[in-house]
């Protein structure tokens, strides 16, 4: 009788754990009423574990004995084909509360700028590896999400030896992988990926061919910007440019900095690139790139340049490590780096939570990441590899 009424007790305190709050539309400042939410936990593989609806004022309550308070969970709610969350931090309590604000959709584009930008540019043996960032600001009014089935956000890249990749900040500023469509003209591209009110982090990635020693840039894309940054690695090839102008070198990556303002939509970055690369064994052009003044601007921004260089690894180990394990299963040392490289993931995803859940600062939180990060390079490098893995920036991604 006394192991039973702990039982109880147990699963009594377990059902008071709840989830609630309320849903605002952004655009119209009104309550969403009878809104469809669901309770997604990511460690699930974003399963879906529990669902409701808002009340005729747009609250909600999310209770049950499936709800951990220990657990890591995302309040979804979709509207108008725009997918919104809300992170779930108990801090210790039973529970939680977790307000969301969605936005009426527009296909009016007018609102959409850049606020600034970045473009690393590193020469490696025959390849040139091209990383670019966009800090797209959404500043319409009233504040509207930007949808567009034909594409949110068109680039131009030149000379990439296959489709680029592309990738989103998400919430908790984690990548997103984007399909990547391709336009009627060689080097076009856009993304689908829906443009919320406030900053949006979009990073593109591809490789050229540099075994003539020489590359030009002339990427652009569709939309004005008011500040680009171009990093350039190694930092003694020669640049010569009439839209860049020379700004040192960077403190942290020995990276030569080039700097342009207000370029209009369309504006080419335009540079010719000409030197002699390190080969890609030596190992003399691994980039450590940190953010510099930038980051007082946004905090997202912060951490997508914090992540810049970084980005394409969490892309390449969600995307490769299904077929890297299908061709590799049943052996010893597939097991054994299976091992490290889940409790890499695992410990990583554990960090994810305790940050949301407002357990450790958020200085302290970026910089364990980008350790954890740095770790599973380092792993990936020795551990067995497939038959055929090409680069993330030489290939397209679905999403």
């Amino acid at each position: 009788m006394a192991v039973i009424g702990i039982l109880a007790a147990a699963a009594a305190l377990q059902a008071q754990v709840t989830i609630s709050g309320e849903i605002t539309n952004g655009t119209t400042r009104k309550p969403m009423a009878h809104l469809a939410l669901q309770l997604i936990s990511p460690r699930g593989g974003m399963q879906t574990a529990a669902e409701t609806r808002t009340n005729s004022v747009g609250r909600y309550r999310f209770s049950g004995s499936s709800i951990q308070k220990s657990g890591f969970y995302l309040v979804q709610a979709v509207y108008q084909g725009v997918d919104y969350h809300g992170p779930v931090q108990f801090a210790g309590k039973s529970a939680a509360t977790v307000n969301i604000t969605v936005y009426e959709a527009t296909h009016q584009a007018q609102a959409l700028s850049v606020d600034r930008a970045r473009v690393l540019a590193q020469a490696e043996g025959d390849k040139i590896h091209v990383e670019e960032m966009f800090a797209v600001s959404n500043s319409s009014e009233p504040p509207r999400s930007y949808v567009n089935p034909a594409g949110t956000f068109a680039f131009h890249v030149t000379g990439a030896t296959a489709t680029p990749g592309a990738a989103a900040m998400g919430l908790l500023n984690m990548t997103l992988p984007q399909q990547v469509t391709a336009g009627k003209n060689p080097g076009d591209y856009s993304i689908d990926y829906a443009l919320r009110p406030g900053l949006n982090v979009l990073m593109v990635a591809y490789q050229a061919d540099y075994s003539s020693g020489q590359f030009t840039l002339g990427d652009h894309i569709d939309l004005p910007i008011g500040h680009l940054g171009l990093y350039v690695l190694p930092s003694g090839l020669s640049v010569q440019s009439n839209v860049f102008q020379a700004n040192g070198q960077d403190d942290q990556s020995g990276a030569a900095k080039y700097v342009a303002d207000n370029l209009a939509a369309g504006a080419p970055f335009a540079a010719n690139l000409s030197g002699e690369a390190p080969s890609a064994a030596s190992g003399e052009s691994e980039v450590k790139l940190v953010p510099n003044s930038v980051i007082k601007y946004k905090a997202p921004l912060l951490a997508a340049l914090l992540l810049i260089l970084l980005w394409a690894l969490g892309i390449r180990v969600s995307k490769e490590w299904p077929s890297w394990q299908a061709q590799n299963e049943g052996s010893s040392i597939h097991k054994e780096y299976r091992a490290k490289l889940d409790s890499l993931l695992n410990s990583m995803a554990d960090l994810d939570e305790f940050f949301a859940a407002g357990k450790i600062p958020e200085k302290r939180y970026w910089k364990e990441r980008l350790e954890m990060k740095a770790k599973i390079v380092a792993l990936l490098k020795k551990g067995p590899k497939p038959k055929k893995v090409e680069t993330y920036a030489a290939r397209g991604v679905s999403r």
